[in-house]
């Protein structure tokens, strides 16, 4: 399954409300898939918490290595980039967003993620987690 960003950073932050949910449903998928873009996506959140939410730089550090011993399959943008695009011009939604439903595709799975109006537009390749 292709795992959305925030489902990281909710389950390995332990955010509050997200925390119980995130973790639970990562460890319910048979093969964690991402998105090439998952480290830039997850460090600039987590360099938000480090800044904002005083987050130890360590934490940090060791939140990126936790978020990588997770990752069966990383999916290099490069592959499904023209496919995105596609989307995103018929859906008229975010290339950004679209890149994890032409990765499912790809993968012939569904993306799971937070993103209420991206489950609106592509019910089909979407399990909302809310």
């Amino acid at each position: 399954m292709v795992i959305d960003t925030m489902v990281f950073a909710y389950a390995l932050l332990h955010v509050e409300d997200r925390y119980e949910q995130a973790i639970a449903a990562l460890e319910t998928v048979d093969q964690i898939v991402v998105l090439d873009s998952l480290f830039a996506e997850l460090g600039n959140v987590i360099w938000q918490w480090i800044q904002f939410r005083q987050l130890p730089l360590q934490l940090g550090l060791d939140t990126l290595q936790d978020a990588e011993a997770l990752v069966d399959v990383m999916i290099p943008s490069s592959q499904i980039r023209d496919a995105a695009l596609r989307l995103a011009v018929e859906a008229s939604h975010s290339f950004y967003d679209t890149l994890f439903v032409a990765g499912a595709i790809k993968y012939d799975t569904q993306v799971l993620t937070y993103d209420q109006k991206l489950a609106a537009k592509f019910s089909d390749r979407i399990i909302l987690l809310e």
